[in-house]
């Protein structure tokens, strides 16, 4: 089973001003997506997603190696993600738990049989 992972950039919380500089980010609402496929009974592929939320701040960004608040890109803002204290290996594991479960559950919920 191999999983890929996306992620997605949800807002950017910015100083309007500070240092000089504008709209400045210092927290980054992200989200990550993994995804698998794998084989049913009848070897019909059927994908499987999971994800996580959450925010990461950010360092205050240095004036020599500034990128503008409209200069910037997915990439960028994922780049600082990965550069960041955010354990990324972490959610990613926590990502493919949730997959094995969602595929093979350990536990199902029930309803109560009715009597006809």
């Amino acid at each position: 089973m191999a999983n890929t992972y996306s992620w997605s950039i949800n807002a950017l919380d910015t100083y309007p001003s500070q240092d000089s500089l504008t709209d400045v980010v210092y927290n980054i609402h992200w989200g990550l997506t993994a995804t698998t496929s794998v084989n049913d009974a009848e070897d019909n592929p059927v994908e499987y997603s999971v994800n996580s939320i959450g925010t990461q701040t950010v360092a205050a960004p240095d004036a020599d190696d500034y990128t503008a608040f409209e200069d910037l890109t997915q990439e960028i803002v994922e780049s600082w993600l990965e550069a960041s204290d955010l354990d990324v290996d972490a959610i990613k594991a926590g990502l493919d738990a949730q997959l094995v479960e969602k595929i093979t559950p350990t536990s199902v919920t029930k309803q109560l049989p009715t009597a006809e």
